[in-house]
């Protein structure tokens, strides 16, 4: 450490609380978009979700634009920390895109009310969205790069494969999720990009 580092300052019992209580609303208002349209939830109800005092939300957010935009950092942070987790030790940009096409629609078969929330808060907020774009551009250009995918414009590959992911999820979410779900739409996504039916099919494939 230098000598002008300062040491981190262990939070005291106020701050954990109050770290405590912000989660809190942010779970509650996760909970609610998982049920309701963004637009149709309001301050109170959050607070009343979360059961504290009408009153104390708004220590914490003003409007309920902070409060999205909390939900789709939390989301994205765990969108990030999911894709790296699967990814660690994979060098290859088309493997980690179909993987994270494939691992996204299992989640929503797994957990449908996270699924709704995530669907209805990655068009309302531009933190998720920034992520996203993030790892898709990352793993579209490795992909391209490597020969695998062949597509004019990154701008619309981009769009196309969260697009799908996204329909994929909301599929799923309606009841309307097919056998082998997350393979399919893997598959058409790949060949959408470029990839060859041969290798769409065995990227889609691979074990998880």
């Amino acid at each position: 450490m230098s000598k002008t580092a300062k040491p981190d300052i262990p939070l005291t019992r106020g701050h954990k609380k109050r770290e405590r209580t912000r989660q809190g609303l942010i779970d509650a208002a996760l909970r609610l978009f998982a049920r309701k349209e963004v637009g149709e939830v309001a301050l109170l109800e959050v607070a009343s979700e979360a059961e504290v005092a009408s009153g104390t939300i708004y220590n914490y957010f003003r409007t309920r634009d902070e409060v999205v935009e909390a939900v789709g950092i939390a989301l994205a942070n765990e969108f990030s920390e999911t894709i790296s987790n699967l990814s660690a030790e994979i060098d290859s940009g088309s493997r980690r895109l179909a993987i994270g096409v494939r691992m996204f629609i299992r989640r929503a078969f797994a957990d449908p009310d996270w699924a709704s929330a995530v669907i209805r808060v990655v068009h309302f907020d531009q933190a998720i969205r920034s992520t996203i774009a993030q790892h898709v551009l990352s793993d579209l250009r490795a992909g391209h790069e490597e020969g695998v995918f062949n597509y004019e414009d990154e701008g619309i590959a981009l769009d196309l494969v969260v697009s799908c992911g996204v329909g994929g999820m909301r599929a799923v979410v309606e009841g309307r999720g097919v056998e082998n779900h997350d393979i399919k739409v893997a598959e058409m996504v790949l060949k959408a990009l470029g990839a060859t039916p041969a290798r769409a099919r065995k990227l889609a494939q691979q074990a998880l």
